[in-house]
């Protein structure tokens, strides 16, 4: 993290060191805003960020999650950067957290309506009782449980399709299209990572960390192509990051990795799946600098990092990757959440 982004985040733990509530004086309506989410939040563990924009310049809303969480004692924290809601929580199930502020950002009518309903979800979500035991009525009572399951997961997918696209949005629009699906799909997984990291899972956040960096570099190689004007190159660039980082993308997904990661003992060689995908994460890191080099000194791109024996070894990714395959063939939309949930 930047000097600058430390900055804002060394204000924030420092009033949040203090109390509930930190609101940027770059916000509108900031002490208005502060005293609101106060009372609010009255004396649950939860701790709240409200930065401009501007901050957005120097870190992610995940990052600063994670970095607050590491620096106050609250449970939950909440951070928005600008009108982009995250949040962490050691006490809710893992991505809970996340889940609530997303929905309640998609629902709400601005930022400041949505902090209010993503403190008033934390509250609730943490004060919810403990399922039934199964039994006669326990029985039917769990099987609504898990329906109602799974209509809000199919909201979350929902909530993440436009997530995905807002992101893409975002992204630098000098990318091939392939690559900048792969780099929305990217910085959406960053964010999901970074909130585990926050529940207190280091590998869940370094991911993060080094998956933002990769989403980084790819946009810096394509503009450095670009002032080039090194068509050739660019195409080929193109092709080759298009491919990897769909490969990469299969084992970070949902039904991968970060489950993995979620629940470890669900999986066999869970240690060596994990170590796999961070050797995968960390050669194509080093690959883009690599090759970002290669393009300030005006030479040719060398490419040495193969994600297809990664691939190859698992039978799960094989899976991932021919449903990828298909929905590209079939004109369907190759850059989705959906797309990362089918495992």
């Amino acid at each position: 993290m930047s000097a600058a982004s430390a900055g804002y985040v060394d204000d924030a733990a420092a009033a949040l060191a203090e109390s509930n509530v930190y609101v940027s004086a770059e916000v509108s309506g900031s002490a208005a805003l502060r005293d609101g989410l106060t009372q609010q939040i009255s004396d649950a563990s939860i701790g709240v960020a409200v930065f401009s924009d501007n901050a957005a310049l120097e870190a992610s809303g995940p990052e600063i999650v994670s970095e607050l969480a590491d620096r106050t004692g609250f449970d939950t924290i909440i951070v928005a950067v600008g009108d982009d809601l995250s949040a962490g929580s050691r006490v809710l199930a893992s991505g809970e957290a996340m889940r609530i502020a997303n929905e309640a950002e998609a629902s709400a009518g601005g930022v400041d309506q949505a902090l209010v309903e993503t403190v008033q979800g934390v509250v609730a979500a943490a004060d919810a009782p403990a399922p039934p035991a199964a039994g006669v009525d326990g029985g039917v009572i769990v099987g609504i449980a898990l329906a109602a399951a799974a209509i809000v997961a199919v909201i979350g997918i929902a909530i993440g399709l436009m997530r995905s696209r807002r992101a893409r949005g975002r992204a630098d629009r000098r990318l091939p299209e392939g690559v900048r699906s792969d780099v929305a799909l990217l910085q959406t997984l960053r964010g999901e990572y970074a909130a585990l990291g926050a529940s207190g899972n280091p590998v869940a956040a370094q991911t993060a960390n080094d998956i933002g960096d990769i989403a980084g570099n790819v946009v810096e190689l394509f503009a450095r192509l670009d002032k080039r004007s090194d068509e050739g190159q660019h195409s080929l660039a193109a092709v080759e990051y298009d491919d990897k980082l769909r490969k990469l993308t299969a084992a970070l997904n949902r039904d991968y990795l970060l489950d993995i990661l979620t629940h470890p003992h669900l999986w066999d060689d869970p240690d060596e799946r994990i170590r796999e995908v961070r050797g995968a994460v960390s050669g194509v890191s080093e690959e883009l600098l690599e090759n970002i080099k290669q393009v300030n000194a005006r030479r040719g791109l060398h490419f040495q990092v193969s994600l297809d024996g990664l691939i190859g070894r698992r039978k799960e990714l094989q899976d991932w990757e021919r449903e990828f395959d298909r929905a590209a063939e079939e004109g369907g939309p190759t850059g989705s959440v959906g797309d990362l949930d089918r495992g």
